[in-house]
C-alpha cells in the first residue's frame, strides 16, 4: 500500500482514512467516489487531509487503473507532455507521480528538461520537482546545469506571516529567467521541515532571506543548526546569501549585524524591483535568455506587499493579528485553484478578522477588493451599486438593476479582484451575486451549509498557545498560569479572549474576578467589553442565533438545551438520545417528543443546529463549545435549569459505567466522565456525589494521578464549602484526595491530609467507629510510603487492636490490618514473622470466603513475595503461578490483577536465573499492559523498566538504553521527577549509562 513507503503520508489521519476508502471501495465503489469528492470539498489542505492525498486517492479509485496497465499510462503521460510541452500534460505527470505503484524517479528527467525553459509549463515543472522531492526525499538532487543556458535556482527562505512577500520576490525573479523555491509554502504536510531546509542550504543555491519579525522569532528555528548554517554561509566567500528586510525589523544585533541589508518596503513599485533584481545580480549572474515571457510582455506583475488598491473599502486592520498561519496559508491556495473559499464557524471564533486578515495580507495582489456586508440580503444590491461607481461604470443616475449588472460583468473579466461577502445567513442570499468568471470570492459564515458551493474551511478556535501568544500582546501584565487558567475558561476563542481583555484592562478586574463571574453569570460577563469593530457582543450573538433557532426548529434548541449541562467536547448522537428518554419530557426538553424516534427528523434538527454556528456538527457527534453552553445555561429560567439538570443526573446514573478499577470498562468510563464532571458534582445534585468518588477510583486505576488529584481537590473544596468540613461527603473526598496524591507520590502532602481526616473523625465519630479506624489505617499506610515503618507497624497494630474489639476476629478490615501489618514488618526485615501472620490471614480467608476469592488469592501472593525473600524462590514461583492460573480463569488474562500475577512470576524467574524465560515473558507482559493500561501508565512504564534490567543482564545494552530511557521519560511525565519511582529507574539508567560510557542528561551533545 503506498502509506507504507510515503513518509508524507505516514501521519495516522491519513493512513485511517485511506484504509477506510479502501474498504469502502471495494464494497461500494460508487460510495468511495462520492464520499472522495464530499470530504475533498470539506478536509483538503487541512491538518487532517493534504492535496497530494486527495490527488492519489483519487487516482487509486479511477477504475479505469489497473496495475496491469500503469506501466503504460505512465509512459503514455511522459510521452504527451514531451511532445506538447503543456501545462496540463506537466500537471497529469505530477498527479500519476503520487499514483501507488508508479516511480516517481522516472519522471524526474523529463521533468527537468522541461523546467529549465521560460514558460508558464516550466514554472509549473519545477513546482512539481520541488513537491516530489519533499514527499520522497530518497529522490537524487539533478546535477545542476552550468555555463551557457544554465538556470540558477533560488530558493527564498521566509516566515508565514510574509509569504505575500515570498510570491512577490518569487513572480520578479522568475519574471527575470530565475528558478526559485520557497521554503515552507512549497513543502507538502508532513514533511521534515528541519531536513528539507538543511538540504537547501547544503546546494550551492543562493538563499534569498526575507526578514522580519515574524522571520527572527526565536521559536521559528527547530534547531540550532540553523542560524549556525546561516552564519557559516555568511562569512564564506563562495557562500551566496541574499538577505533583505521586508519590516522595519532592528538588526543591529545578532547575526545580520554586520551585514549591509537592503529594504524592499517603503520603496515604489518600480523601485522596490530594482533593489530586489539588483541584490540578486549582485551575487548571481544574470540567466542567459533575457527574462521570461511575462515581463517582455510588459506585464509589471504585483504590487509590493503593504500597497492597497485603489478600489478598496476594508474595515480597519486588527493589530496584533495572532495565529491562523495554516488557515491563511489554505485560503490563499484554495482562491489561487479555485478563485472560491468559504469560511465558516461559531460566533467570535474569528472568521471576519480572518477575512480581514487576508485581505490587508494579500492587497497587493489585487486591484479591486470590496467588502459587502452578508447578513441582511437586501442590503448587498446598494453595496454593489457602490462598487460600481467607485469603479467608474455606473452613476447614481444608473437603473439599479442595470448598476449590479455590470458590477458582475465586470468582475467576471477581470483577474485581480476579491470580493467578501461577511457574515452570510443562506446560500440563496449569495449565490445570484456571484461573478462567474477570474474573480476571487470569499464568505464568511457562521452557518456550515456551504459544502455543495464550493470549498469549505470550519474555522475552530484558537490553539492554546496562541491564545497565549495573544494573552502576552493585549495583557503582559498577567502572569502565565493566569492568564492559561482565563483562557481555558474562555475555550481560546478570539472574540471572548478580545472582550475579556478589554473589559480587564478598563476595569482593572482581576482574572480571577472575571473567571467568578463567568461561572455566575455567563451572559452578563459576555456582553462586557465589546470590542469597537465588532457589531455584537459575543453574548448577543449567541443568544440572537439560539432565539433564531427556537423559532425554526424548537426540537433542535431543546437539543443544545440539553447539550449545554453536558462536556464541551464531542457528544455522540447516541448518548444525546440516550439521555433524552425519559417517558414524561421536562418542560425543557418537551419539544424533543416530537422528533426524538422519527431519525430524518432529529437529523434536520442537528443539521439546523451547525448551520446556525451553534455547535460543529460531525458524522456521528455533536460539540458546544463551553461560553455558547454557559450563555445557554444562564439564559434559562431557574425552575427549568434545575428541572433539566435534575433529569440529567438520573439519566447520567442510569448511564454509569461498572467497576471503575476495571480495564474492561474504562472506555465506557472514558465516553461518560466529562459529562459528569461537566454536570460539576461538586457543587449540584446529592446524587453525584457517590458517582465522583467512582471518578476518583477510575482516574487512579487507569493511572491518571494527576487528574484524579484535582477532581478530588475539587471535590473536597466544593463540599467544604457547601456540606461543611465534617460531612461525610467530604471526608470520604478527602479519603480520595489522599489515595491520589499516594499514587503521584506526594507523601508528605497526603501524611498531613490523612492526619487531619483522622482527627476529625476521632472528634466527631470517636476513636472506635469504623471509619475512625479506616482513617488510621490510612496514615499508617502513609507512614509506611515515607518508610516510617516502625511508626507504621506501631499504629497498624493498634487499629488491629480496635477493629478486632469493634468488628470481631475474621472481619474483612481486622483481615486486612494483619496484612498490613506483615507488610511492615517485611521492611523491617521481620520477614518470618510477616510470614506467620500472612499464612494466618490466608487460612482464614480460605474459610471464610474459598479458595478463590479475591483475597485469599491477594494473600497468596503476599506469601508468595515473602518466600522469596527468604531464599525459598521454587516454592514462591509454584504459588504464584497457582495464583497466575487462577486469576486467568477467573478474570481473564487482562485483567490487571493478573497482569501483576504475571510480574510476580517474572520476578522469581529472575531469582531463580532464568533471565531468558522471565525475559520472554517479560517482553508479552509490557505490550498486554501497553494494550490494556495504556502507553503511560506506571505500571506499563514499570515493566518497561524491568524488561530494561532484563535486558542488560543478558548483555543486549542498547536496546535496555532505549527502554530505560522510554520509561524515564514517562515516568517523569506522570509521576515527576521526585516521585520514588521515578527516582528508582534514575539510578538504574545512571548504571546502565556508566556502562556504555555515555551521559544521563538524555540529550545528545551538539557537534560544535
Amino acid at each position: 500500500m503506498y502509506t507504507d513507503r510515503r513518509q508524507a503520508w505516514s501521519l495516522t489521519p491519513e493512513l485511517e482514512y485511506a484504509q477506510r476508502l479502501t474498504v469502502l471501495n471495494l464494497l461500494n465503489p460508487e460510495a468511495a467516489q462520492r464520499w472522495l469528492h464530499e470530504a475533498r470539498q470539506q478536509l483538503v489542505g487541512t491538518e487532517t487531509l493534504s492535496r497530494e492525498w486527495f490527488v492519489a486517492m483519487g487516482l487509486r479509485n479511477n477504475e479505469t487503473i489497473r496495475r496491469g496497465d500503469l506501466s503504460e499510462l505512465l509512459s503514455a503521460a511522459v510521452r504527451r507532455m514531451e511532445a506538447d510541452g503543456s501545462d496540463e500534460a506537466v500537471r497529469e505527470v505530477g498527479e500519476l507521480a503520487l499514483l501507488p505503484g508508479s516511480d516517481p524517479a522516472i519522471f524526474i528527467p523529463a521533468l527537468e528538461r522541461l523546467s529549465q525553459a521560460s514558460t508558464e509549463a516550466a514554472q509549473t515543472a519545477r513546482r512539481v520537482l520541488r513537491t516530489l522531492r519533499r514527499l520522497f526525499p530518497e529522490l537524487p538532487e539533478p546535477d545542476r546545469p552550468v555555463g551557457p543556458g544554465a538556470r540558477t535556482e533560488i530558493v527564498i527562505s521566509y516566515a508565514g506571516a510574509d509569504r505575500a512577500w515570498a510570491e512577490w520576490v518569487r513572480w520578479h525573479l522568475e519574471a527575470a529567467g530565475y528558478a526559485t523555491e520557497l521554503d515552507l509554502v512549497d513543502w507538502a504536510p508532513g514533511t521534515n521541515v528541519v531536513a528539507s531546509v538543511h538540504r537547501a542550504l547544503q546546494r550551492d543555491s543562493p538563499l534569498v532571506v526575507l526578514l522580519s519579525a515574524a522571520y527572527l522569532e526565536p521559536d521559528r528555528f527547530t534547531l540550532d543548526e540553523w542560524t549556525a548554517r546561516l552564519a557559516q554561509r555568511r562569512t564564506d566567500p563562495a557562500a551566496r546569501v541574499i538577505p533583505l528586510r521586508v519590516e522595519d525589523v532592528d538588526l543591529s544585533d545578532g547575526l545580520w549585524a554586520p551585514v549591509v541589508v537592503p529594504d524592499l518596503f517603503g520603496l515604489t513599485p518600480d523601485r522596490a524591483v530594482e533593489t530586489l533584481v539588483d541584490a540578486v545580480r549582485s551575487v548571481v549572474d544574470p540567466p542567459a535568455g533575457g527574462p521570461a515571457a511575462a515581463a517582455t510582455a510588459g506585464h509589471k506583475g504585483p504590487r509590493p506587499p503593504g500597497s492597497l488598491p485603489e478600489v478598496w473599502n476594508l474595515p480597519h486592520r486588527i493589530g496584533g493579528f495572532i495565529g491562523r498561519a495554516e488557515v491563511l496559508e489554505w485560503l490563499r491556495d484554495t482562491l489561487l485553484e479555485h478563485r472560491f473559499a468559504v469560511v465558516h464557524g461559531m460566533s467570535g471564533v474569528g472568521k471576519t478578522l480572518l477575512a480581514v486578515e487576508y485581505a490587508y495580507r494579500f492587497a497587493a495582489e489585487y486591484d479591486v477588493v470590496w467588502w459587502v456586508s452578508a447578513e441582511h440580503e437586501g442590503v448587498i444590491a446598494d453595496q454593489f451599486r457602490a462598487l460600481g461607481m467607485r469603479l467608474g461604470i455606473v452613476d447614481r443616475e444608473t437603473d439599479p438593476t442595470v448598476s449590479v449588472g455590470r458590477v458582475i460583468e465586470y468582475l467576471a473579466t477581470r483577474e485581480r479582484c476579491l470580493l467578501i461577502f461577511d457574515d452570510a445567513v443562506d446560500r440563496q442570499d449569495v449565490l445570484p451575486w456571484l461573478p462567474q468568471g477570474m474573480a476571487h470570492v470569499l464568505i464568511t459564515s457562521r452557518r456550515g451549509i456551504w459544502q455543495q458551493v464550493g470549498p469549505c474551511v470550519e474555522l475552530d478556535v484558537l490553539s492554546r498557545a496562541e491564545a497565549s501568544r495573544y494573552r502576552a500582546s493585549e495583557r503582559p501584565d498577567l502572569a502565565a498560569d493566569e492568564a492559561d487558567q482565563l483562557a481555558e475558561a474562555l475555550g481560546d476563542l478570539p472574540l471572548a479572549l478580545r472582550q475579556a481583555a478589554g473589559y480587564l484592562s478598563e476595569t482593572g478586574m482581576s482574572a480571577a474576578e472575571y473567571q467568578r463571574l463567568l461561572s455566575t453569570e455567563a451572559g452578563a460577563a459576555l456582553e462586557l467589553g465589546k470590542p469597537v469593530d465588532y457589531p455584537q457582543s459575543l453574548g448577543s450573538a449567541i443568544t440572537r442565533s439560539m432565539v433564531s433557532l427556537s423559532e425554526l426548529d424548537p426540537a433542535a434548541a431543546a437539543i443544545m438545551r440539553l447539550c449545554s449541562f453536558l462536556a464541551p467536547e464531542p457528544i455522540a448522537i447516541d448518548v444525546i438520545l440516550e439521555l433524552a428518554q425519559p417517558t414524561d419530557f421536562s418542560r425543557a426538553l418537551e419539544p424533543l417528543s416530537e422528533v426524538i424516534g422519527l431519525p430524518l427528523a432529529r437529523q434536520q434538527s442537528l443539521a439546523r443546529i451547525g448551520a446556525y454556528g451553534l455547535a460543529r456538527v460531525a458524522p456521528g457527534t455533536v460539540m458546544v463549545h463551553r461560553l455558547t453552553q454557559a450563555v445557554i445555561r444562564s439564559e434559562m429560567d431557574p425552575s427549568v435549569s434545575s428541572e433539566l439538570l435534575a433529569h440529567l443526573g438520573a439519566r447520567l446514573a442510569q448511564m454509569r459505567p461498572d467497576e471503575p478499577e476495571n480495564p474492561a470498562n474504562w472506555p465506557a468510563w472514558a465516553h461518560w466522565l466529562p459529562h459528569l464532571l461537566a454536570a460539576d458534582p461538586g457543587r449540584n445534585a446529592d446524587m453525584f456525589r457517590a458517582y465522583a468518588h467512582d471518578a476518583v477510583v477510575y482516574l487512579v486505576s487507569c493511572g491518571d494521578a494527576g487528574a484524579a488529584r484535582r477532581l478530588a481537590e475539587k471535590l473536597v473544596a466544593d463540599w467544604r464549602e457547601r456540606l461543611g468540613p465534617d460531612h461525610p461527603s467530604t471526608l470520604l473526598a478527602e479519603d480520595d484526595l489522599v489515595r491520589a496524591l499516594r499514587v503521584s507520590g506526594d507523601y508528605q502532602h497526603a501524611e498531613y491530609i490523612s492526619e487531619d481526616v483522622w482527627e476529625r473523625r476521632r472528634r466527631v465519630l470517636g476513636e472506635e467507629h469504623p471509619d475512625t479506624l479506616q482513617s488510621a489505617s490510612d496514615v499508617a499506610s502513609v507512614k509506611s510510603d515515607l518508610r516510617q515503618d516502625q511508626e507504621a507497624l506501631e499504629l497498624q497494630e493498634q487499629v488491629l487492636l480496635n477493629r478486632r474489639r469493634v468488628l470481631g476476629e475474621e472481619h474483612p478490615d481486622s483481615l486486612r490490618s494483619m496484612s498490613e501489618i506483615a507488610g511492615s514488618l517485611t521492611r523491617l526485615g521481620r520477614t518470618e514473622e510477616a510470614l506467620t501472620l500472612q499464612e494466618q490471614v490466608l487460612e482464614a480467608r480460605r474459610r471464610l470466603w474459598g479458595a478463590e476469592h479475591p483475597d485469599t488469592l491477594r494473600s497468596m501472593s503476599e506469601i508468595a513475595g515473602s518466600l522469596t525473600r527468604l531464599g525459598r524462590t521454587e516454592e514462591a514461583l509454584i504459588l504464584q503461578e497457582q495464583v497466575l492460573e487462577a486469576r486467568r480463569r477467573l478474570w481473564g488474562a487482562e485483567h490487571p490483577d493478573t497482569l501483576v500475577s504475571e510480574a510476580d512470576v517474572v520476578v522469581s524467574l529472575k531469582g531463580l536465573g532464568r533471565q531468558q524465560e522471565a525475559a520472554v515473558l517479560q517482553e508479552k507482559l509490557r505490550e498486554q499492559r501497553r494494550r490494556v493500561l495504556g502507553e503511560d501508565h506506571p505500571d506499563t512504564l514499570s515493566s518497561t523498566a524491568a524488561l530494561a534490567v532484563l535486558y542488560m543482564e543478558l548483555g543486549r545494552i542498547l536496546p535496555a538504553r532505549r527502554l530505560i530511557d522510554e520509561a524515564w521519560q514517562g515516568l517523569n511525565r506522570r509521576l515527576g521527577a521526585h516521585h520514588p519511582s521515578t527516582q528508582r529507574i534514575a539510578e538504574i539508567r545512571r548504571t546502565l549509562v556508566q556502562i556504555m560510557g555515555g551521559s544521563s542528561s538524555g540529550r545528545r551533545k551538539r557537534r560544535r
